[in-house]
């Protein structure tokens, strides 16, 4: 058979694909003016957390200020939980050895011209960003992509099987689930509104 008239044409297979998932928290409007009030205060009142930053004007509580242990918090704590879980079953992610149980949960907020450099989560198996506070114009979140290519071809145009980094414009109440190893970082936030993110870590848990 000659080479133009072969029926077969080349399929593309997606081995390793990097999985993000995205939770909507449906009673998020009950829950996002008193949570709002309650992290303002919390940034009156703790010492700010993120030592060694790049982003040292962000205000975080990582470190200082654990959200698990405040009751205030519950709902939403729960909520993200109950996403973890159901992360790891559409991943096939054996529930036996998830500790749900967040290891950390830490709040930050971001003023006008605030940001987060590039970072993953060590010694965490999943993590989630919880977006309490936020608008349409806040600043981005990107995730890049977990493989350094060393030599990149140039791409034409870019789509979910070529891109080097993508990012995910916040919305109240929706959570974010993904691999710890992931690196990510926020955009400068260049409105004046404040832009209130909790912050969650989960570790696996062992025989």
């Amino acid at each position: 058979m000659a080479l133009n008239e072969q029926k077969e044409t080349l399929t593309l297979h997606t081995y390793f694909p990097t999985v993000v998932g995205v939770g909507i928290n449906p009673d998020h409007k009950a829950v996002e003016e008193k949570l709002t009030n309650k992290c303002l205060e919390i940034r009156k009142k703790v010492k700010k957390g993120g030592k060694d930053w790049l982003a040292e004007d962000t205000y975080t509580t990582l470190n200082t200020y654990d959200l698990c242990k405040d009751p205030d918090f519950s709902t939403v704590n729960d909520f993200v939980v109950s996403q973890v879980i159901e992360y790891c079953k559409a991943n096939s992610i054996d529930l036996n050895c998830l500790n749900t149980n967040p290891v950390g949960a830490w709040l930050n907020i971001y003023k006008k011209n605030n940001f987060q450099e590039w970072h993953t989560h060590g010694n965490a198996m999943i993590s989630v960003s919880y977006y309490l506070k936020c608008n349409d114009s806040s600043a981005k979140i990107y995730f890049k992509h977990p493989v350094l290519d060393t030599m990149a071809p140039k791409i034409l145009s870019y789509n979910h099987l070529n891109c080097e980094q993508v990012w995910v414009q916040p919305k109240p109440g929706t959570a974010l689930i993904f691999r710890s190893y992931l690196y990510h970082c926020v955009a400068h936030q260049k409105n004046d509104d404040t832009r209130i993110c909790l912050s969650y870590n989960f570790r696996r848990k062992y025989d």
